[in-house]
């Protein structure tokens, strides 16, 4: 294996979309002139467009690195454990899996990766973002590189 990519499947359908439908909505009934919900129309469709239509690399996985959305590739040898974990994430039950770097271990972290305290700073999600097959697969990956406590 040198290198595999997973990305993330969205909905094609979801509240992005409505929001725009129903500002479009709103836009009709106030006579197509409003600025400011032209500008939200726009900007949600655009938003849209793009998490639909441009692949969204969720996980790139190599021999020598695991690299994790758009966090800094982290080093197989700097993982001391991996665990799945169950959080809850919007008043539901998620599971992620979650890398747990060795300690004196320095990477840079993203805002998101510094303040994540329930996931810890690389987790992969595992609950519908992705296909259930590439989940899987990716369990089998990195179960290959590390031991993953349930």
């Amino acid at each position: 294996m040198t290198s595999k990519k997973f990305y993330y499947r969205f909905k094609r359908i979801d509240g992005a979309l409505i929001f725009a439908i129903l500002d479009f909505v709103l836009l009709c009934c106030l006579g197509l002139n409003h600025p400011l919900l032209w500008t939200l129309f726009i900007a949600t469709m655009l938003l849209w467009i793009y998490k639909n239509f441009f692949p969204q690399t969720a996980v790139v996985i190599t021999d020598d690195f695991i690299k994790i959305d758009k966090s800094n590739p982290l080093n197989w040898k700097d993982i001391k454990s991996a665990e799945i974990k169950v959080v809850r994430l919007f008043f539901k039950d998620k599971k992620v899996l979650s890398l747990t770097p060795k300690k004196n271990i320095h990477y840079t972290y993203s805002l998101l990766q510094k303040n994540n305290c329930h996931f810890g700073p690389f987790p992969i999600p595992l609950y519908g973002v992705l296909t259930l097959a590439d989940e899987e697969e990716i369990i089998r990956l990195v179960q290959k590189k590390i031991k993953i406590q349930r």
